[in-house]
Order: C-alpha cells, then sequence, then structure tokens
C-alpha cells in the first residue's frame, strides 16, 4: 500500500478549523485534546472562560492553534460570535461538535415545568442555534460536518437515572440531527450525532462515585463497566473527519452494548 492510499490518514484534521461547545469541562474539554491532536484548529466555547482560557494554554503548549469565547449556547449572539471566533482565526469552519449540555439532578418526583424548560433550551434549541451559525458557512463553501452529542437516554428510557427534561431533549437531538442531515446532505454538510452511554464526565460524577451507581452501571451493561474518556476518541473523529464523508443522519452509539439489550 502507497503512503498516499494509507487509510488513517482520512481521520486526520490538519488544515481544518474545528468549534467545540462545551469544553469548559467533561467530554467537550476531552474532544477538544482529541480533535487539535488529529490537526485541527480549535475554537472552543462555554460559559466559564475562565476554565476555556486553562485549555487553550495547554493545547497551545503542545503545538496546536486554538482559541477560546465565552458563550451561552442559548444565545443567539453567542453561537454567531463562536462561529465568527474560527472564520477571524482561519478564515473557515469545517467541523462544530455541539458538545454543551445539562443534566439536572432528579430531586422532584415530578420535575417542574421551568427545569423541564430549561434542560430542552440548552440541550436542544442551543445546539440548533450553533449548527444554524454553522450551517450558515459550510452551505456557503459547500462543505461541513456537524457532530451533535446525544446520549442513549434519547434512544432508551433511563432506568429511572434520567429526568424527563434530559430524556426528551437527548431523543430529540437524535431526530433533529436526522432532519438536519437530510435538509444540507445536497449542499455538502454532513450532520450525525455521537450517543454516549456512561462515561465519566461531570453529568455522571454522583453516579459514578458511589459503589452502588457503579454497579448499578456495571450490571446494566453488557461489557460489564462504564466506558473511558478515551473509548469515545476514535467514534469523534470517524464523524468530524473525512473518515466518515458517505454518513450522514446517522446516530453512532457508544455504550458498552447498554442499548442492545
Amino acid at each position: 500500500m502507497s503512503p498516499s492510499a494509507n487509510p488513517t490518514q482520512q481521520f486526520r484534521l490538519d488544515d481544518q478549523t474545528v468549534i467545540v461547545t462545551g469544553a469548559s469541562s467533561g467530554l467537550g474539554a476531552r474532544f477538544a485534546r482529541v480533535l487539535a491532536a488529529a490537526g485541527a484548529t480549535v475554537v472552543v466555547g462555554a460559559r466559564r472562560y475562565e476554565r476555556l482560557e486553562v485549555l487553550v494554554g495547554e493545547l497551545k503548549a503542545g503545538g496546536a492553534e486554538a482559541e477560546a469565547v465565552e458563550c451561552d449556547v442559548t444565545v443567539d449572539a453567542d453561537a454567531g460570535r463562536l462561529i465568527a471566533a474560527g472564520i477571524e482565526l482561519t478564515g473557515r469552519v469545517d467541523v462544530l461538535v455541539n458538545a454543551a449540555g445539562i443534566a439536572p439532578p432528579e430531586d422532584e418526583e415530578i420535575e417542574s415545568p421551568d427545569l423541564f424548560r430549561r434542560v430542552l433550551e440548552v440541550n436542544t434549541v442551543g445546539l440548533y442555534t450553533c449548527a444554524r451559525a454553522a450551517a450558515k458557512v459550510m452551505l456557503d463553501r459547500g462543505a461541513g460536518s456537524i457532530v451533535n452529542v446525544a446520549s442513549i437516554s434519547g434512544l432508551v428510557a433511563g432506568d429511572g437515572t434520567d429526568t424527563p427534561s434530559y430524556a426528551a431533549s437527548k431523543g430529540a437531538v437524535v431526530n433533529l440531527t436526522r432532519e438536519l442531515a437530510v435538509k444540507w446532505a445536497g449542499r455538502g454538510v454532513r450532520v450525525n450525532a455521537l450517543a454516549p452511554g456512561w462515561f465519566p464526565s461531570e453529568m455522571t460524577a454522583e453516579t459514578l462515585a458511589t459503589e452502588a451507581g457503579q454497579e448499578f452501571v456495571n450490571q446494566r451493561t453488557p461489557l460489564g463497566r462504564a466506558g473511558r474518556t478515551d473509548e469515545l476518541d476514535g467514534a469523534l473523529l470517524f464523524l468530524a473527519s473525512d473518515a466518515s464523508s458517505y454518513v450522514t443522519g446517522h446516530t453512532l452509539v457508544v455504550d458498552g452494548g447498554w442499548t442492545a439489550r
């Protein structure tokens, strides 16, 4: 096989500009590191700007080009500024990873409508707002990849571990991904979703910190354990890069078999 036919090269993101929302912690921060390691220029957005600055410092120290933008995905103007930052930095936006999201604790027997609205506003409306802002740039270029972070909670019930708002918001992300994929495919923009199972993050910390929580996850997962953060890296790079050039409207589940049961 000649070097030009190296199949691993299609997973690279050299000379591409990637926007990552929700990058101040957890999976979003991990995704930014992985994308930078694959050669991308990374623009990270979140509300906790101080954390973003630390992350950007780390990425730059490793040789990557990166920039932080304070951003609330529920604010239209903030989403626009985030995409504009990528344009100002490199003149292009190639990939958007929509990783911003919240998962409120289940502290009410019946979740309040106000909390329900807030979760959908961040997890679904905010995600759409960022996708729309990125698509305006990508559609003009005739190319782009949008990766929406969904969840297994958008595919199956959570066995009592999720709030109704979280399950509803992630279910909406799954079908919104399909809808946008079909709308934009003819103009070169792919839209896919990544649906993690149980992985260490701020959202899952409380459950995974207890013996009972770990036992719950281990027994319910056919592989018998929660995932390691690095076990999402390959799926992320596949969806973000040209390795998935013929894939759109798909939800890639990485859950140790949770949804197979």
